[in-house]
């Protein structure tokens, strides 16, 4: 039984060396072709072909039809636009007198020979003068520009109607006599713990003790003269202030208190200044739950032992003292306190 010879190998598929005509190559670079109908390439062909023949005619027929419309358009141009162009073009540039002279066409239709009646009634009388030919009158300007002329030379603004009295903006009201006490006030606060600048606070506090005795801010500017007096260091006259200075409607009672309790201590009136310690120390129980009343309460209790010791009440003192060691242990006047109770021991 005779056996079956193998296929032969496909053609796009032999090697690189044995494809020495190069139809396997041919063949793998036909299977590489876009797939596209064969009709259709063949109209596109077709196609470029016909528009590249027929290009230069196409060019050919534009330009004729641009030159055409190009000739027509300026033959009517000339034909609609002359009768307009002739009729104004003596007017440019033509003075009035000129404007008025006849054309030669007139001037022949003139010229004709009076008759002899007419001669003699054109003629003068002897004895009388001859008549002066008329003189061509020069055109007025154009009606339109001389109305406008006119108009605008003699018509006046017209002033604004005045306004009924209820529509009228009424006037801007005075700033009150609080305002402009409040206003002066408030520079000579921000001069003096802003600008840290007492004297110039000291004379807008002048200024307003001038302009308002009797202001609704008085305690006020009287607090902060103080403050002013006490910055640069005026202790007799701060105290004097003080002193005349109803402490009752001031504001900071308390503070004021303390402060003119420490300055009668330093003029040594010691009696007054234990009035006004025992006055800022009996209105709250010790110690008061702020911060800065605590700070006036200590400044008050030793403030007191003092007086009571120049005062010779020791036992007076030695209570202040040990109370002011209870309630302030760690204050700013600890370490003497102590001292001051050891050595009585």
């Amino acid at each position: 039984m005779s056996s079956f010879a193998p296929n032969p190998p496909r053609l796009s598929s032999l090697p690189e060396s044995e494809d020495s005509l190069g139809i396997g190559r041919m063949f793998r670079d036909a299977r590489e072709l876009p797939d596209e109908d064969l009709p259709t390439l063949r109209w596109r062909l077709r196609t470029s072909q016909r528009i590249r023949a027929m290009r230069p005619r196409l060019v050919l027929r534009v330009a004729l039809v641009i030159g055409a419309v190009f000739c027509v358009g300026g033959v009517v141009g000339a034909v609609v636009v002359s009768p307009f162009w002739a009729r104004k073009e003596p007017l440019v540039g033509v003075s009035p007198s000129q404007a008025l002279k006849p054309s030669p066409r007139q001037r022949k239709s003139r010229l004709v020979t009076p008759s002899p009646a007419t001669r003699a009634l054109s003629e003068p009388a002897p004895g009388e003068p001859k008549p002066v030919a008329d003189q061509p009158e020069p055109v007025p300007a154009a009606a339109k520009n001389r109305g406008a002329v006119r108009v605008a030379g003699l018509t006046k603004p017209t002033p604004p109607a005045p306004g009924k009295p209820s529509e009228m903006a009424p006037p801007p009201a005075a700033p009150s006599r609080i305002a402009v006490e409040q206003a002066l006030l408030g520079q000579a606060m921000r001069t003096l713990r802003d600008g840290h600048d007492a004297r110039t606070a000291l004379v807008l506090l002048a200024q307003h003790a001038e302009e308002f005795p009797d202001g609704a801010l008085a305690s006020e500017a009287t607090m902060l003269r103080i403050e002013a007096l006490l910055y640069l260091g005026r202790r007799d006259e701060a105290l004097s202030a003080l002193d005349r200075a109803p402490l009752a409607s001031l504001p900071n009672r308390d503070e004021q208190l303390v402060v003119r309790g420490e300055l009668r201590a330093a003029d040594q009136r010691w009696r007054a200044a234990e009035q006004d310690f025992d006055e800022v120390l009996r209105e709250r129980g010790l110690p008061a739950p702020s911060a800065r009343v605590r700070d006036l309460q200590e400044r008050a209790l030793w403030g007191r032992a003092a007086a009571r010791s120049r005062l010779g009440n020791q036992d007076g003192a030695r209570a202040d003292l040990q109370l002011y060691l209870r309630h302030f242990p760690a204050g700013r006047f600890a370490g003497p306190a102590a001292s001051l109770l050891k050595g009585e021991r």
